[in-house]
């Protein structure tokens, strides 16, 4: 019998207090672990991509219905654009969009600095710079964005993409399960999405957003599932998986929320599943799930040694990223700037 829904020990803010809280996250983890030392300055940089545009979008219909979508993007007919355009247009925008109505109202220089800002077309001469920006529609985007308000832009091709990709999720019948409406009439199953949770785990605080929680209050099991959508093919999702260390997600959101439901007289009892990741492609439709069975795993995981492929648990990369963000150290630990440093041992390490 279901005493109290899950919802009710999760962390509920709004997701701006969510975004601006900073506790360590999946995406602040997975970002220093592809970068490294050398990329603590720019941790917190804002990715911005067509792609992950077209995964927010199907996300927002997925998990907050047409009115969550409505709330944060607008369609528009515009052409479709390259990444390059579309980052130099937003970076135009924000600077420029209190003085300067129409795109024409920016100035060739301005529009040239903030082109050569990006170090695009470099070796291309200033007015054919600006003239392959124009070419890609940018006055039309730059001047539909004053009517968005604060909205993301998608033209009619992508919100085409975004609905059948929905479609395939809620219709395949390897997903439409974990997709279904609430029965109102039985309460034993609930789906939760976009739960938020913090933990502190050994001495580091986390946060995290789970796309989807599927709660069988009968049999007190939780599902935690992970809305993807790939621009590998959906059965080549391992390799995705690897690219982008969803290993970090599985097993840090498994352990921030474990936390909380051992907290709770209630939930304490309930058994959390292994993470599942929902994988769809925009251009196969071929909705397929996908089981990381190393979830509940601690440490290091050693998926082969030739060549090598090693997970790195998630609570050793935020322990040390915690450091450096703590003390901003001048190099990396273990280098000596006073003294030598072996090569031999450095090969070694990056080699693992």
């Amino acid at each position: 019998m279901k005493e109290k829904s899950l919802r009710e020990i999760s962390w509920q803010v709004p997701e701006e207090t969510y975004r601006e809280d900073p506790s360590l996250s999946y995406s602040t983890l997975a970002t220093y672990e592809r970068a490294g030392f050398n990329g603590l300055e720019n941790l917190y940089d804002r990715k911005e991509t067509v792609s992950l545009t077209f995964g927010s979008a199907v996300d927002a219909i997925i998990t907050g219905g047409q009115a969550e979508f409505d709330n944060k993007f607008i369609v528009a007919e515009f052409p479709a654009m390259s990444e390059k355009a579309v980052k130099i247009i937003k970076e135009l925008f924000n600077n420029f969009h209190i003085t300067c109505r129409s795109f024409d109202d920016i100035s060739e220089v301005s529009v040239l600095q903030t082109i050569e800002s990006f170090e695009y077309w470099n070796n291309c001469k200033a007015e054919t710079k600006i003239k392959k920006l124009k070419d890609e529609g940018v006055a039309d985007y730059y001047n539909l964005m004053h009517l968005a308000d604060n909205k993301t832009l998608i033209n009619s091709q992508m919100y085409a993409e975004v609905l059948a990709s929905v479609r395939a999720l809620k219709e395949s019948e390897a997903t439409k399960e974990f997709f279904a409406a609430d029965n109102p009439f039985n309460d034993n199953i609930e789906h939760l999405y976009q739960l938020k949770f913090k933990a502190t785990l050994h001495g580091v605080d986390y946060r995290c957003m789970s796309d989807l929680l599927l709660v069988d209050y009968e049999h007190k099991v939780i599902t935690p599932i992970d809305l993807k959508t790939s621009s590998h093919t959906e059965w080549d999702f391992y390799k995705s998986f690897i690219q982008w260390d969803y290993q970090i997600q599985a097993r840090l959101y498994w352990r921030i929320i474990r936390a909380n439901l051992d907290k709770d007289p209630y939930f304490k009892d309930f058994t959390l599943e292994d993470y599942r990741f929902i994988v769809v492609n925009k251009a196969t439709l071929t909705p397929l799930v996908w089981l990381f069975s190393r979830t509940k795993s601690s440490g290091t995981i050693v998926v082969r040694d030739n060549p090598p492929l090693k997970l790195r648990d998630p609570e050793e990369i935020g322990k040390e990223l915690a450091y450096y963000l703590e003390n901003r150290p001048a190099v990396p630990t273990g280098i000596n700037i006073v003294g030598t440093n072996d090569i031999m041992e450095w090969l070694s390490k990056d080699y693992e």
